[in-house]
């Protein structure tokens, strides 16, 4: 790279290993804080502390709203980890997040009355359980009851901070003439860490990377001391950082592209560390800077793309990370010849650009990847230093991650593992497993609707899981599971109840 601009843009974006242990240090900081009740606004308790072993089985509902799109589901669950999912989705349009909490309610309805017509559900004639996964803050007081807090993401919905979430859903669902309860709200993340945790009974940490990012964990309750201690203080209670929250000017490496992307956003000041890592903000980073590297320079001929603005470049907010990822794609092919004429059609180039136009580009979209991946992997990091008991064991440390950008997005997984890698060295580095965990939102929605519903309460399960003992090899817990699911089989059969589980207190 011999152009002096984009030397400096590249220093600007190197994360280097002093400020990643300062991105640590701070969210870990940031972590304590929290669970003080410093920080109300993360570190929220989802008083979720039971988790399922894989046996359960029943029908039961989930809805999931993440940034891009709304899923509702009916889930049954079959046992031995196997699960039949029935799925309404709906994409959110502009018009949906800036409408009022009725319309938007309504709206949401709409989908689940849609799903009860296609699998006949109108005629169970019993209360369904729902489970609701959240993506947004929520200030949860229990298993069912959470505040909303400012949602972010491009909602601005009138008339639902401060509400309670479950009650808007029930109004909506009464006003449809839909008969269900919702038993559990949960957080995406916390969904997606119990579903990872249905066929891998040792997952420690659920994240989520796509349109935005959070993390959820198992933490002692005797730590989270900002909880009720009504709640009790002994076991495990599965917690939602919040971390798209955290980070602030002494120790978020931000750039004046960052800055001008948070001036331009209707949230100024708001999830900074979200704005420098989550698919939401990648592709207009890049803009940004690619717009500067295009308007500097003495000559036209030394100006990327000689000075003129590709079409897909002149629009704020018109270049997006999924078109980003496709660049990098085509970056990665030998065929310059055929890359130039690919990347100046995509682009909507005034002219035919040129190879070293195509090289400077690449090299942007690279920066701005490669240093969300290392900023992804520092939050990874302090929330497994926040487990120690992983750490000092020998045993897999599992992480499902679950969003558009960690699964689409060119080598974003082996980007996110090196930096781990090279944070803890090579030896816990060969331990750190790193999944897709899909249909979190839907099944973990469901499992954790399942765990909390009165029918279940009141019906036959084992409490019998303590949180995974981390030194035992995942063989030894599959095998473990099995058991416990034949003594649940054959202690059951003669009585063939609509619902039935093992499930597992973490403790």
């Amino acid at each position: 790279m011999d152009d002096p601009l984009l030397i400096k843009i590249a220093q600007a974006f190197d994360v280097d290993r002093d400020t990643f242990s300062s991105i640590v240090h701070g969210f870990k900081i940031e972590c304590e804080n929290g669970l003080t009740g410093a920080s109300p606004s993360i570190m929220i308790p989802s008083f979720v502390t039971r988790m399922p072993t894989g046996s359960e089985t029943g029908t039961f509902l989930s809805l999931d709203l993440g940034g891009s799109n709304l899923r509702v589901a009916a889930v049954e669950l079959q046992g031995n980890s196997q699960v039949l999912v029935t799925e309404v989705k709906r994409p959110i349009t502009d018009t949906q997040r800036t409408t009022s909490a009725d319309e938007f309610f309504d709206w949401i309805a709409d989908a689940v009355q849609e799903l009860f017509n296609m699998r006949n559900l109108h005629n169970q004639g019993s209360t369904l359980a729902m489970g609701v996964c959240w993506s947004f803050p929520l200030d949860q007081t229990d298993i069912k009851s959470g505040r909303i807090l400012r949602m972010g993401k491009g909602f601005v919905l009138d008339g639902v901070d401060d509400q309670d979430l479950a009650t808007l859903f029930h109004q909506a669902f009464k006003r449809k003439g839909l008969n269900i309860e919702v038993v559990a709200v949960l957080n995406d993340t916390v969904g997606t860490l119990v579903a990872h945790a249905y066929t891998n009974p040792g997952a420690a940490i659920g994240y989520i990377y796509g349109t935005g990012v959070n993390a959820a964990y198992g933490e002692k309750k005797s730590r989270i001391t900002k909880l009720d201690k009504s709640k009790g203080n002994d076991g495990i209670m599965l917690i939602n950082t919040e971390i798209d929250l955290f980070g602030d000017e002494s120790y978020l490496p931000r750039t004046r592209f960052d800055r001008l992307l948070d001036n331009s956003h209707s949230q100024q000041g708001y999830q900074l560390y979200e704005k420098m890592t989550s698919g939401a903000y990648l592709g207009e980073l890049t803009r940004l800077i690619a717009i500067e590297v295009i308007s500097s320079g003495e000559e036209d001929d030394g100006r990327l793309f000689n000075g003129s603005v590709p079409s897909k470049l002149a629009k704020p907010w018109g270049f997006t990370t999924s078109m980003m990822g496709s660049i990098e794609s085509m970056g990665d092919q030998e065929d310059l010849v055929s890359l130039v004429g690919r990347i100046g059609e995509y682009l909507g180039c005034v002219h035919d650009p040129r190879v070293q136009d195509v090289l400077r580009f690449v090299t942007i979209c690279r920066l701005v990847s490669s240093r969300a991946a290392t900023l992804a992997a520092a939050s990874l990091a302090a929330i497994i230093e926040q487990q120690p008991d992983l750490l000092s064991s020998q045993g897999p440390i599992i992480i499902g991650v679950n969003g558009s950008t960690f699964e689409k997005y060119p080598h974003m997984k082996q980007r996110i593992h090196r930096e781990l890698c090279k944070w803890f060295g090579e030896a816990i580095g060969a331990r750190i497993q790193i999944d897709v965990a899909r249909d979190g939102g839907s099944v973990g929605g469901a499992l954790i609707a399942m765990l909390y519903s009165t029918k279940h309460q009141h019906g036959n399960f084992r409490s019998w899981f303590c949180i995974p003992p981390w030194n035992v090899k995942q063989k030894y817990l599959k095998k473990i599971r099995k058991l416990v699911s034949k003594l649940s089989a054959s202690s059951t059969a003669k009585r063939s109840p609509a619902i039935s589980s093992n499930e597992k207190t973490l403790s």
